[in-house]
């Protein structure tokens, strides 16, 4: 792609801030002939695909003449579907935005997709039948009129539908079926858009909101504004990379050069940050990683020599250190113009590296309506829960807690289950976190130091949704310092802070307290701490008072006591 302009499909191009698309697909169509039918099923099926698609809800016949605002939302489309109904030619604000969406698609790149809905393909072309009728009323109104102009304007509206109408497109009648009708359209698009990695769009409940609060950050449309980095941040499981990946295949193609590298974390450790920079480099210049010689992990002189004249996108999925973000990224004002850096991780505070250019998006867990959804469509294949597990549903949904992750696990286990083995699998997960989510979410505790770890347990064990001052103050007289730590812990997304209080994920307190437990699984006595009460009593009883405990485990055994 050239730096200054983007090629289009036709072979025209036009200046670099033209190029960004607004919206992927414009709808245009006749309320009256399809309300409540093919636009709203169409619209949704899109919108569950994370294609973004413009749809005037609040569109209304207003004689013949489009607004300046609806004309732009046509400019920054990449499709036009258009939905042609059987009366669609009878629809003067329709036909004109007909001329302008194929003006469009000769000037700016727009692809034109038709879809012909209950209305014969060969009567828009010929303009026969009910079409026919619509053109003689309309040429009728403007002969009254005696208007040279109008009477040109039928006349484009004629050859514009005929041109229409000659673009291969979908014919319901040949479908039959509506749902594989908009399944298929759907479908097209989402090919069309390079959506290659079909695994991206797998599962994808309650991905369009959150990219579309990923976008707002990225501001892509200012292309003449200075380079910044975002950093999707959260939990494990949270779907940070899910959210990046759709980002970077929906809008890698309007930059100039651009290069996605997935588990930066582990390539790093198992390969050297060299191997990672020499995909970043090949990815940009589009050239092999033979091609690319590097000395050492001394990056600047040659990514700065790559990128400084370039609008480019960089995605590093999971990145854990400063130091990976010193090899690739660098500084930001190496960056040309326009040029974004998307970085997941654990970590935000990573991002502050980059004081004002960076920015900074929270993943939040799933709400109980994407949850259900979620889980439903991977235990039952299906959007409902089969008869008689509504209530077993509900509790695998509470332990999840709204974590992608937990649900797609949990979904797939259980799929094709008995409701015995779905309650033989509720008590044990009541009893033990499921292995798979807790190797994923204890990476997190892995990595922190032995103090911050400390004060991790203690909190997981003892003082979930306690306040802050509360534990700070408990913690200190135990010897650490609880202010930065609890800070740490926050950054990492393994706390949260609510009207000062700390609150810890049910998946997260339960990894926690899976650590203590690991300490001595048969003897409750030989743990760091003890927060049940069965437990404590337990020790009691075997007088086992005198073996190592915990001096958080005493405090915490006079409290509940």
């Amino acid at each position: 792609m050239a730096s200054t302009s983007t090629q289009l499909q036709n072979g025209a191009s036009l200046p670099f801030g033209s190029s960004f698309w607004k919206y992927d697909v414009f709808l245009s169509f006749r309320v009256e002939d399809t309300r409540n039918s093919i636009v709203d099923h169409l619209y949704s099926a899109l919108h569950e695909k994370v294609i973004f698609t413009f749809k005037d809800d609040q569109r209304l016949e207003r004689g013949e003449s489009i607004s300046p605002t609806l004309l732009k939302d046509i400019e920054e489309s990449r499709f036009a579907v258009v939905i042609f109904s059987e009366n669609y030619a009878s629809s003067k604000l329709c036909l004109e935005e007909l001329v302008y969406i194929l003006e469009c698609q000769k000037t700016r790149g727009l692809t034109v997709l038709p879809v012909f809905y209950k209305v014969n393909p060969s009567d828009l072309r010929k303009q026969s039948g009910s079409v026919g009728e619509a053109f003689a009323k309309h040429e009728r109104y403007f002969s009254e009129e005696k208007e040279k102009d109008k009477k040109e304007k039928v006349q484009r509206w004629r050859n514009a539908l005929t041109e229409a109408a000659n673009i291969s497109g979908w014919d319901s009648e040949t479908h039959r079926a509506e749902a594989k009708l908009v399944r298929d359209i759907a479908i097209n698009i989402l090919n069309r858009l390079g959506y290659n990695d079909s695994s991206i769009l797998e599962d994808v409940v309650g991905l369009h909101p959150r990219i579309a609060e990923v976008m707002s950050l990225l501001e892509i449309a200012l292309d003449l504004d200075d380079p910044c980095i975002v950093g999707i941040c959260g939990m494990g499981g949270i779907g940070k990379t899910t959210i990046a990946k759709a980002i970077y295949h929906q809008i890698h193609s309007v930059f100039d050069g651009s290069s996605y590298l997935a588990n930066v974390r582990e390539t790093s450790e198992k390969h050297g940050l060299e191997s990672l920079q020499k995909s970043l480099l090949a990815d940009i210049r589009s050239v092999s990683d033979s091609e690319i010689k590097i000395t050492g992990i001394d990056l600047p002189g040659t990514l700065r020599n790559a990128v400084r004249n370039k609008r480019v996108l960089v995605v590093l999925d999971d990145v854990d250190h400063l130091n990976q973000l010193d090899a690739l990224v660098g500084r930001l004002d190496w960056f040309g113009r326009g040029s974004r850096i998307i970085i997941t991780t654990r970590n935000s505070h990573l991002l502050a590296k980059y004081g004002p250019g960076s920015r900074v998006y929270n993943v939040e867990r799933l709400n109980d309506e994407e949850a259900f959804k979620l889980f439903c469509c991977k235990a039952f294949r299906n959007n409902q829960p089969t008869q008689g597990y509504e209530g077993l549903t509900s509790s695998v949904i509470r332990c999840a807690g709204g974590v992608p992750l937990a649900l797609l696990v949990l979904g797939s286990l259980l799929f094709g289950r008995s409701i015995i083995e779905w309650r033989n699998a509720i008590d044990r997960l009541r009893q033990r976190p499921n292995t798979e989510i807790q190797e994923v979410l204890k990476l997190s505790y892995d990595e922190l130091e032995h103090e911050e770890k400390e004060i991790f347990l203690d909190i997981a064990c003892f003082f979930n949704w306690e306040s802050k001052d509360y534990v700070i103050e408990i913690l200190d007289a135990c010897g650490v310092h609880a202010d930065i730590g609890i800070r740490l812990l926050e950054e990492k997304a393994l706390v949260t802070i609510r009207d000062n209080k700390i609150y810890m994920h049910d998946l997260i307190r339960e990894m926690g307290r899976n650590v203590v437990y690991e300490e001595s699984p048969k003897e409750p006595g030989e743990r760091s701490r003890l927060w049940k009460r069965e437990d404590i009593f337990h020790t009691q009883k075997k007088k086992k008072e005198k073996k190592t405990i915990s001096v958080r485990a005493l405090v915490w055994e006079c409290v509940i006591c």
